[in-house]
């Protein structure tokens, strides 16, 4: 089946459908959804009906190089659930022999650790049955674990694939957060089959609206908050204020289409772009590297920020863009041996 009758055929969820279906999943179910991140699905759950216990699973420190792949997320997804089950202590089910799903020597060991202040974390026990028990100490209704696979790297999502792929094994109901869609290709066709794409309701007139303004008018793409924030935390910025330009068109050598950026500073010739998660896959990933390429032969410094990292921390957005202000003007003032003095 081609991946244009795939994508033609997938279903588009508005956010209460999504949070109904993801909710409905049982145990050993896995379901993909496209078009929205791990912590964006996690906030669509939170405000759903909260009948079941969701855990965004933590990838962001997992390495792809690291030779253990899929074993070492879920020897740390069990140290989470050790630390959420001693969090629940001591309203475990099955304490009193109405739960039989429960194992009565887990339970009498794990109390004894959590008594201690300690998670019920055995490592020399079998991964399968401890998993099983602390997802039912957890929440005895199973947890839902969500979490996100990079759609525009295969190298960093064959970990998480396969560690999602174990859990539903071994009784986990397990979604699967991709941004953007990714190709019908290894390790990705593992869990296509039977994805659902998130579908948002058209934004209000309201909202689309953009008054007049008696200050500075703003040059932010108006669709982009992201772009907005950046404007205004630089324009309190007392080095970077008035540097930078919104939403400009800079002229590089050839015939093509002159690219349009989020950040300009003509005088330094520094170019700051705000990615959203879409960027990370094809073809606007390739598209991205060459304009980073041609704006490098025009003479532009270009720094890429995610809108993630502007979102939680938005001072070292800003100091990273200082830096590469700073290190512009020094090479201005002191090229290297050998550059022509501009």
């Amino acid at each position: 089946m081609s991946g244009e009758i795939d994508n033609a055929a997938r279903p588009r969820l508005a956010p209460a459908e999504l949070a109904h279906r993801v909710a409905g999943l049982k145990a050993g179910e896995r379901l993909a959804v496209i078009g929205i991140g791990r912590d964006g699905l996690g906030g669509i759950l939170a405000a759903g009906d909260g009948s079941r216990g969701v855990l965004l699973v933590a990838t962001e420190e997992l390495r792809h190089d690291d030779p253990r792949g899929a074993a070492a997320l879920i020897d740390r997804l069990l140290d989470d659930l050790a630390d959420l089950a001693l969090a629940r202590w001591p309203d475990w089910p099955g304490q009193d022999g109405a739960a039989p799903e429960m194992s009565a020597p887990w339970l009498k060991a794990a109390a004894t650790c959590a008594a201690a202040g300690r998670p019920p974390r055995f490592r020399r026990m079998a991964l399968a049955l401890e998993f099983g028990q602390l997802l039912r100490a957890v929440d005895p209704g199973s947890v839902i674990l969500v979490a996100e696979v990079d759609p525009a790297s295969p190298a960093r999502a064959a970990p998480v694939i396969g560690a999602l792929e174990w859990c539903a094994r071994h009784g986990g109901a397990c979604v699967a957060a991709l941004p953007a869609a990714p190709p019908d290709t290894p390790p990705y066709d593992r869990i296509l089959y039977g994805a659902c794409e998130i579908g948002r309701a058209p934004t209000p007139a309201a909202a689309r609206y953009i008054p007049a303004q008696s200050g500075p008018v703003s040059r932010a793409h108006h669709a982009s908050a992201t772009e907005k924030l950046m404007e205004e935390a630089l324009g309190r910025d007392p080095e970077l204020a008035g540097l930078f330009s919104g939403n400009e068109v800079v002229p590089v050598p050839g015939s093509g289409q002159q690219p349009r950026v989020d950040l300009l500073c003509r005088e330094h010739r520094v170019v700051v772009e705000l990615d959203g998660p879409e960027h990370q896959a094809s073809p606007k990933f390739g598209h991205d590297r060459h304009r980073d390429y041609e704006l490098m032969v025009a003479g532009y410094r270009v720094l890429r920020l995610t809108n993630d990292q502007v979102a939680t921390d938005l001072q070292r957005a800003v100091e990273k863009i200082r830096a590469v202000v700073r290190l512009a003007r020094t090479t201005a003032r002191h090229p290297p041996p050998g550059d022509p003095i501009r």
